[in-house]
This record gives structure tokens, C-alpha cells and sequence, in this order.
């Protein structure tokens, strides 16, 4: 008699937020199957957002068809200050939920283990998972976005301090007596390169009289000047937009040099919205200064990279706390990926997973295929923009092999050349790319144009 096949063995990563909850069902490996999205109810008593959190879940379970059994623990993700030992939220903003025992009241509505984590933690946790800091020991995440967060990972998990406050980058005192934060303390990290403090410092700047595109392009005076306002500015390069973003990065640079003196991770990690939109302006200051450092180390590390995972990071880093509570590692040997065959016929036609693609084509770093035409990709000389390369690059491989009749026929424009170099991406430009594809042993992805 056959054996009977065993049941997968699912992790649900859920992301609580002021606005939205949005689940995603993984693998152990680490594939999302579903993502579902409900929208957090306002001023509602917490028992309709616990609701709300435990439809989500059973709606993205449903959507990938999971069995009885399937399911083997969910992670949450809450943003403000947990106690994950209690299963407590203790203080979050935006919700309802400060003061709940937010794991006892979830484990029922879904007859599975379920645990809890603050959401910048989850966001480097899931770093260091599938994302820019996968194959470092030790890594810390800085997210900067409405405000700064961080995360720091040490010895196989995240550090969370003696009162569950480590990580708490954003507070870092940058400049003693420096602007107000919204902490109640004056001069902290993100009250001076947050999104919000470069808000607040054009505002300032232009109220003196000062000249900027960002009155052109809000909406209103009142709008927020959001990250990508910042982006459009600086494309036209508005001098007073450049100077408040390069005083803001040279502070982040300096908080890498503080966090390199007291932690020396093999990685800083940068991510967040204001990150996604303005990194390239933003990241290579901050390696300047980082780099610039008197103290050396005795080896190489340190690195600044950039956030491979964008807005999935916090989810799957919520997924791999979830792995985390019931035993396994998420982090050692469980993260591979099955890539299709790719081959030159010997009429020198494409072949990928035994089909003939109409020309071109392009398989992820998580083993995803598709056509490159249809994010922009130009035929002949090939220009890899932005668009192309955020999808060809996700599951963050080791190298991207580009097959052309000379190296010199991949264009890449600033941006794109910065997204590489600050995820560690060795490209690889070749007539035989097809081939190198092929025997590659890591994490790789390819473009045939």
C-alpha cells in the first residue's frame, strides 16, 4: 500500500496596521501561496478588530484551498510595544487593541498556535529570512517611513531587550537638544530624518522664502509631502528637497556609525517608503560615511543593503515568528527554491520548463517565469529599468545572469544600477548567460532579451 502523502505544513504572517490587516499563507520554505486584505475597523471595541484579524486569516487560508491540519501557527505582527511572553499588546496607535491579551483571544478562532511580534521586528526578521540580510549572521533593519523603526537580529532570533524596547533605533538622541519627537524627547533619530522631520523642515525652508517644486506638486498646501512627492522633487533636482534629504541621510549615516560601534552587524538593512522611493539618492551618502569610519574593523562587513522585501517584509518576517513558536528554524536550510530548466535548443531557440517561450523571457529569484517586454525591457541593446528589476529580483537572488551577444548591450540607469549594488546583485552579462543560469548553485535569476 502507498504511503499516504503528508499534509503541507502552512504559516500564515499577519501585518496589523492602523488602516489595513493583510495576511499572507507561506510555505516552510518560504513561497507565498495567498495574501488576502481586510480593512481595520475604526472606532470599533476591540473584539470587531480581533474579528476582523481571524477573517483575514481564514479568508487567506481558504483562498489557497488549505486542508484540516494544514495550517501550523500564525505570526502577528502589531506595531508599538508587545509583550510577546503574554501574548499582551501593550500600547499600539491607531487601534483599539492597547492593553489586549490579543494571542489567548486568537487561539480559539483558529485552533492553531499563534504568537506576537512588534511589526519593524517582523520586518527584520523577515530580512534576514528571504530578504538583503539572508545570509548574514547578525543584522540590523532601519525602516524609515512616518516615523524611524528597528530591528536587531542576534544568534539565531530578535533581540528584544530586558523590557521588549531594544531596536528602538528611531530614539536614538542624534543631536541633544535637537528637535521634539513625537516620543516627548528632543532630538532624536527620527525626529530629525524621519519622513515626517523633512516634511516639516521643507515646510520651514519655504515659509522663510525659500524656493521648491513641492508647492507645485502637492494638491494642497496641507497635503502631506509624501515619499513620492520627494521622489518627483528630486528628478528635477529641487535644490531645497536635495539639501533637506542630504542632511537627513548624513544623519542616518552617523546612526550606522553608532549602531556599527555598538552592535558591528555583518549588515544594516534600509527599508520603508521613503527607502523604496528615494534610496538611490538617500543609501549611497550613507555608505560614504559608513565607509569613511577611522575605527576599522579585522574583516570586511558592516554593509549597508537595501530592503528586498518592500511591503512584504513585515508579513513574511510575521510567518517565520510563527515557524519560530512551534519549533522549527526558518533560517537554516528550509529556504529553496525549485528554478525551471532553461536551455538553448539546438536550433538555438529558448526552451524554459520543456515549452518555447515567444522570445523573450525572465525567471525570478523565486523561480518565477514571465516576459521582460511586458515591464519595459527593450529588445537588442537591453535596458533594464527599475520595474523590471524590483520583479526579476524578488527572492533576492545572488546574481542575475543577462544573456546578450556583448556585455556592453545591458543599459542600466542610475537608479537601477543603485538597486543592485545596495542588494548585493552581481549581474552577469553574457552570450552564453543561458548556460552560467543553469549551473549556478545559489539563488540566481535570469533575463533573455
Amino acid at each position: 500500500m502507498a504511503k499516504p502523502k503528508a499534509a503541507r505544513q502552512l504559516f500564515v504572517g499577519v501585518d496589523v496596521g492602523g488602516t489595513k490587516v493583510l495576511a499572507a499563507l507561506m510555505t516552510e520554505a518560504g513561497g507565498i501561496l495567498a495574501r488576502e486584505k481586510l480593512a481595520t475597523p475604526r472606532g470599533k471595541k476591540p473584539d470587531f478588530v480581533v474579528d476582523a484579524i481571524a477573517e483575514t486569516i481564514r479568508a487567506v487560508a481558504a483562498s489557497a484551498h488549505a486542508g484540516p491540519g494544514e495550517l501550523a501557527a500564525v505570526g502577528l505582527s502589531i506595531p508599538g510595544v508587545v509583550d510577546p511572553d503574554a501574548g499582551r499588546i501593550v500600547i499600539t496607535p491607531n487601534m483599539n487593541l492597547t492593553g489586549i491579551e490579543i494571542v489567548r483571544q486568537m487561539q480559539p478562532k483558529l485552533d492553531v498556535p499563534v504568537t506576537l511580534g512588534n511589526d519593524v521586528n517582523c520586518g527584520t526578521l523577515g530580512e534576514k529570512w528571504l530578504g538583503s540580510a539572508r545570509d548574514a549572521e547578525s543584522a540590523v533593519g532601519i525602516f524609515v517611513g512616518t516615523g524611524i523603526g528597528g530591528g536587531v537580529f542576534l544568534h539565531g532570533e530578535i533581540h528584544r531587550g530586558a523590557r521588549e524596547s531594544a531596536g528602538e533605533i528611531g530614539h536614538l538622541v542624534m543631536a541633544i537638544g535637537g528637535p521634539k519627537c513625537g516620543c516627548g524627547a528632543r532630538g532624536c533619530f527620527e525626529a530629525i530624518a524621519s519622513r515626517t522631520a523633512m516634511d516639516r523642515d521643507i515646510r520651514a525652508a519655504i515659509a522663510r522664502g525659500r524656493n521648491s517644486i513641492v508647492t507645485k506638486l502637492l494638491k494642497k498646501d496641507t497635503d502631506l509631502i509624501r515619499s513620492g512627492v520627494l521622489r518627483r522633487a528630486l528628478a528635477r533636482r529641487d535644490k531645497l528637497v536635495m539639501d533637506v534629504m542630504r542632511r537627513a541621510a548624513v544623519v542616518m549615516g552617523h546612526a550606522c556609525l553608532s549602531i556599527r560601534h555598538l552592535i558591528d552587524p555583518e549588515v544594516i538593512v534600509f527599508g520603508g517608503g521613503v527607502i523604496e522611493a528615494c534610496g538611490d539618492f538617500l543609501l549611497p551618502i550613507v555608505e560614504e560615511i559608513v565607509e569613511s569610519d577611522p575605527l576599522t574593523g579585522a574583516r570586511p562587513g558592516g554593509w549597508i543593503v537595501e530592503s528586498a522585501l518592500g511591503d512584504d517584509a513585515v508579513v513574511i518576517g510575521a510567518a517565520a515568528l510563527a515557524q519560530q513558536a512551534v519549533g522549527r528554524d526558518p533560517f537554516h536550510g528550509t529556504a529553496s527554491v525549485e528554478y525551471p530548466e532553461v536551455r538553448r535548443t539546438e536550433g538555438g531557440a529558448i526552451e524554459v520548463a520543456g515549452e518555447a517561450p515567444a522570445g523573450a523571457v525572465y525567471v525570478t529569484g523565486d523561480g518565477q517565469v514571465g516576459d521582460p517586454g511586458k515591464l519595459g525591457a527593450r529588445r537588442g541593446k537591453l535596458t533594464l529599468g527599475t520595474k523590471l528589476l524590483r520583479t526579476v529580483c524578488q527572492g533576492c537572488p545572488q546574481a542575475l545572469f543577462v544573456e546578450v551577444a556583448k556585455p556592453g548591450d545591458v543599459k542600466l540607469s542610475d537608479r537601477a544600477r543603485s538597486l543592485l549594488h545596495f542588494r548585493r546583485i552581481d549581474l552577469r552579462a553574457a552570450p552564453d548567460a543561458v548556460a552560467q543560469f543553469a549551473a549556478f548553485p545559489g539563488r540566481k535569476a535570469l533575463v533573455v532579451g
